[in-house]
């Protein structure tokens, strides 16, 4: 006995082999105790289930169908069908929707016309007959383009690449400041920017070097138009006189219309 204690205390080797040669002893024992003490007809995996701890009985589990129906099981499953209900006065299958379109009358707000103030040099024209072109002596017309308005009878014009100034024949302008300006702007409307068509009478120029035409934009004789809206006087210059007679006649009725500066109501 000391010397198996001695051999136990001396190393932990010593300790693991005494362990290991206690538990093959012990597995041998127990071992051949089974096979001695087995029963007849047991198989040895039966006679070792016999160490092992019982089994637990599973819990009964609760049925609540035995306590829904009398013989513990549910009625079979039915199929319900929903049958569509409409109220008295439906009809099947349901009436489609009508959609009414109410159109609302729009109140249209017309605009204004805006007020203007106008003097007397801005009234129309007479009523005349259409400008008479016959008394323009038969000459061959130079063209150009009015790139300037100088005042209500004169006119910056661009013939042939370059600049002349050119006076109306047989028209004076405006003395009044105010009629003037007028003369000045209509003969802008009239003529600015755009081709003309220019005639000669019987001079060429006047003394101071200004070209003398008649001239026409279109159909329209520009210099008897300013006489007719009372923008312009006859100016009377032989041997410059072959429309002096139509002039005299748009002077007399832009006179008795009382147009232009022959406005009875002096201008302000």
């Amino acid at each position: 006995m000391k010397t198996f204690l001695a051999f136990w205390k001396k190393d932990i080797i010593n300790k693991l082999i005494v362990i290991v040669l206690l538990g093959l002893v012990g597995a041998v024992t127990g071992f051949a105790w089974l096979i001695l003490n087995m029963p007849q007809g047991r198989s040895l995996s039966q006679a070792f289930a016999d160490f092992l701890p019982a089994k637990t009985e599973a819990i009964p589990t609760f049925d609540i169908n035995t306590y829904l129906t009398p013989n513990g099981s549910l009625p079979a499953p039915q199929t319900v069908t929903a049958i569509p209900t409409f109220p008295p006065t439906s009809t099947f299958p349901p009436p489609t929707p009508t959609v009414e379109l109410i159109v609302t009358p729009t109140l249209e707000v017309l605009p204004t016309p805006a007020l203007t103030l106008s003097t007397q040099a801005d009234q129309p024209t007479a009523q005349s007959a259409p400008s008479d072109i016959s008394c323009i002596p038969n000459h061959s017309p130079q063209t150009g383009k009015v790139v300037e308005i100088l005042d209500g009878n004169t006119a910056r014009i661009l013939i042939d690449k370059l600049v002349y100034v050119v006076r109306y024949t047989g028209v004076a302008a405006p003395e009044n400041k105010t009629y003037a300006a007028a003369a000045k702007a209509e003969n802008s409307k009239l003529v600015y920017g755009k081709e003309v068509s220019l005639i000669t009478d019987i001079s060429d120029k006047d003394d101071r070097g200004r070209l003398l035409r008649y001239v026409l934009q279109g159909n329209t004789f520009i210099n008897i138009k300013l006489v007719e809206q009372g923008l312009g006087a006859t100016l009377d210059v032989p041997p410059d006189s072959a429309c002096a007679a139509a002039f005299k006649q748009a002077e007399q009725s832009a006179s008795a219309a009382k147009i232009g500066m022959w406005s009875l109501v002096p201008a302000p």
